[in-house]
């Protein structure tokens, strides 16, 4: 009966705990200030549907050798809102790091000045991650984008890979 028992616990404790190979990462990435090719829906009034599309070179913070870049959209889906003269734009963004294999995918939504190509200066918002290839296989976690004071971007990716 004891030897039963035990046995059961054993596989229960193998099945409810998380794989051997997932893994807990820390990825920080930077980048010089961006702009953004802009297509508007409606040329000179900020629309549901204008897309900014972004094309940009990573290093690692504090240094300025290319270890990557960064691609993707934003995608204008609400206009005054949360509040008049803010947007919310959903994010399509995919950061290469290393070798073109090395992929990790960024989405969810964030608000943002009408006029601005991006985030202020001085703030943060904070992203899930929805994937990842390479040497990032299976990422899941959340990023934190920072936009800086001085223009320059930090991204810090809190995931866990396979």
């Amino acid at each position: 009966m004891i030897r039963g028992l035990l046995i059961a616990v054993l596989l229960t404790g193998a099945v409810a705990s998380p794989a051997a190979a997932d893994s807990d990462v820390v990825v920080k990435v930077a980048h010089p200030a961006v702009t953004a090719d802009v297509v508007p829906v409606t040329p000179g009034t900020a629309s549901p549907g204008d897309l900014r599309l972004y094309h940009v070179r990573l290093t690692k913070p504090g240094r300025t050798k290319t270890i990557g870049f960064l691609t993707g959209s934003l995608l204008t889906t609400a206009v005054d809102q949360p509040s008049a003269g803010k947007e919310l734009r959903t994010a399509d963004l995919v950061f290469t790091v290393g070798s073109a294999k090395n992929q990790l995918v960024i989405g969810g939504t964030a608000g943002y000045e009408q006029a601005a190509p991006t985030l202020a200066k001085r703030t943060s918002t904070i992203r899930p991650v929805l994937g990842g290839s390479g040497r990032y296989d299976g990422a899941r976690g959340w990023c934190d984008s920072v936009h800086r004071k001085d223009g320059t971007w930090r991204h810090i990716f809190h995931i866990q890979v396979r």
